[in-house]
């Protein structure tokens, strides 16, 4: 070791007797100048030892600081713990009853004038020999300590100063180069114990605010190791679940008695989420999530929804009922206004033909509403394998007259190649026929409207492209809510009841497929949605 040569008797002597203020430490006993170097040896690893003995950030700091100044037989010490920017975070003054309107400016005035900004600027350990002389030290008023001579060392860990270290003796020349040649080696263990001390605590710290808010959340979140143990779970978990007993550690199987959430746990993939909507046996109906996390486990998460699904079958029971209620007497009113557009001339006439528009029109509403109660009540048994490029053709067939009409270009572009996906002609001809009737409606004339069906990222997409004014994006969150308007008035006119998003959206989400919007005020919009391609086995 280099220091060998720099360390004699009477430094040993000073730093194992005169330095050992507390003998409760029990430091090594100074050996023969024959064994010097492991005398050194022996007072790092008793240093380190205690370093490592707690990872409590406030004790650390405390035995950074007793036994450096121990260890070197200083008088008093100071230590300070900095944050990227150099500002100093958390402290042990020499002078530890300073109030806080005297600690802050003392603070400030020895990291910006003193020893200890001098040293983190320049990033290495110095001797102010004699404070008298050595412009370095700050003599702050009111201080008693007597200060002759100090030794100022950095704290350096991953190429950062993360701490300064302080020692003062009430003598100048106190310090010698073995002194500073020892504080580095020690500085250099500290640094280390106190990175550990601070990432524990902060950890611990994100540990415990994480269960609280996981306390705190009314969705039950329950995680388990790779093993299937419970590892974390919330109050709301066990109310939820009907857990009892103590559960850490204990296996979901043997935790869990529903049926239906082992069942969605053990669907858990390997490499995604997976989210589905659970029925108990009680009738309680959960949106679950459940992640496997690399490492960790899986995490399961489940919202109530019970209450939202007893009113969402309200609603749907209520407007299937009123809707089904109204198509008779709509019948009657369409058939009379037909025989007196007829009968009638001039004025009159025209009174009838509004009455037959608007009976349509209420008739297309009346059927809207019941294709979304069709299929939200389910459209599996529809299901068989479809070309969407052929079924994307044939629709965008039948509009190519109303385009010619409007003097918009229709483009249809189709890959070659695409596999099949399991999806209701009927329905899913029915969301692309909304799409393109939209498109088309709100392209001023002159305009152009593309319909694109290609294969990413492992599903097949289908986008339909116009040239209209764009959807500010403040409104596109609503498009796909039913009876959602923009109330632009540009776009008013064309507006209808707000039901032909909501059904495309239902329909694809009844696919297992996914819908999007993407627009720019001033240059269009395409609406697209993905499905995924049917299990060729």
């Amino acid at each position: 070791m280099a220091a060998e040569c720099l360390v004699d008797d009477e430094c040993l002597h000073y730093i194992y007797n005169e330095g050992m203020s507390n003998p409760s430490e029990k430091l090594p006993q100074p050996l023969k100048s024959g064994n010097i170097s492991l005398a050194w040896v022996e007072l790092l690893y008793e240093i380190i030892r205690q370093f490592a003995s707690t990872l409590d950030l406030d004790e650390v700091l405390g035995k950074v600081l007793s036994l450096t100044v121990q260890s070197v037989g200083a008088n008093e010490g100071s230590i300070f713990l900095l944050d990227n920017q150099g500002w100093v975070i958390r402290s042990i003054l020499a002078r530890g009853n300073l109030p806080p309107e005297v600690k802050f400016p003392t603070l400030v005035t020895v990291m910006s004038k003193g020893l200890a900004g001098w040293v983190y600027e320049n990033r290495k350990a110095d001797i102010v020999r004699d404070t008298r002389s050595d412009p370095r030290w700050v003599s702050l008023e009111g201080d008693t300590l007597g200060t002759r001579s100090a030794i100022g060392v950095p704290l350096i860990r991953r190429d950062k100063v993360i701490g300064i270290l302080t020692l003062t003796h009430p003598e100048p020349e106190a310090f010698t180069h073995w002194h500073l040649e020892l504080m580095n080696a020690i500085a250099h263990q500290a640094a280390a114990a106190v990175e550990n001390a601070r990432l524990f605590t902060q950890a611990n710290n994100e540990r415990q605010m994480l269960q609280a808010v996981i306390a705190g959340v009314q969705d039950a979140i329950l995680v388990t190791d790779m093993r299937n143990r419970i590892i974390l779970y919330n109050p709301a978990a066990r109310q939820n679940l009907g857990l009892s007993g103590q559960l850490r550690g204990k296996r979901v199987d043997m935790a869990i008695s529903e049926p239906a959430i082992l069942d969605f746990y053990h669907s858990a993939s390997e490499d995604h989420q997976v989210f589905k909507q659970v029925t108990l046996e009680d009738g309680r109906v959960f949106d679950c999530s459940l992640a496997r996390v690399a490492g960790v486990g899986v995490v399961l998460t489940m919202h109530d929804v019970t209450a939202f699904k007893k009113l969402d079958t309200a609603k749907t029971e209520f407007v299937s009922q009123v809707s089904h209620d109204l198509k008779s007497p709509l019948m009657l009113i369409g058939g009379y206004a037909a025989v007196l557009e007829e009968d009638l001339t001039g004025e009159h006439q025209l009174f009838a033909r509004t009455i037959s528009r608007t009976v349509d029109r209420m008739r297309a509403l009346i059927d809207n509403l019941l294709d979304l109660e069709r299929i939200e009540m389910g459209i599996e048994t529809e299901f068989k394998p479809l070309d969407v490029g052929y079924l994307v053709q044939n629709v965008s067939r039948d509009f190519q007259e109303t385009a010619q009409k409007k003097n918009i270009k229709l483009n249809v572009e189709i890959t070659e190649g695409l596999p099949k996906v399991n999806a209701s002609s009927v329905r899913l001809g029915q969301a692309v026929s909304n799409l393109l009737s939209n498109a088309l409606k709100f392209t001023p004339e002159g305009g152009e409207v593309t319909v694109y069906v290609g294969f990413e990222e492992g599903r097949v997409v289908v986008r339909v492209s116009d040239s209209g004014p764009g959807i500010p994006p403040g409104m596109q969150s609503k498009l796909f809510q039913k009876f959602a308007k923009l109330g632009r008035q540009e776009t008013k006119a064309e507006e209808g009841h707000g039901l032909g998003l909501a059904i495309v959206k239902t329909v694809v989400e009844a696919h297992q497929g996914r819908i999007w919007v993407v627009s720019r005020e001033g240059e269009g919009s395409t609406f697209a949605f993905s499905l995924p391609p049917a299990d060729e086995g």
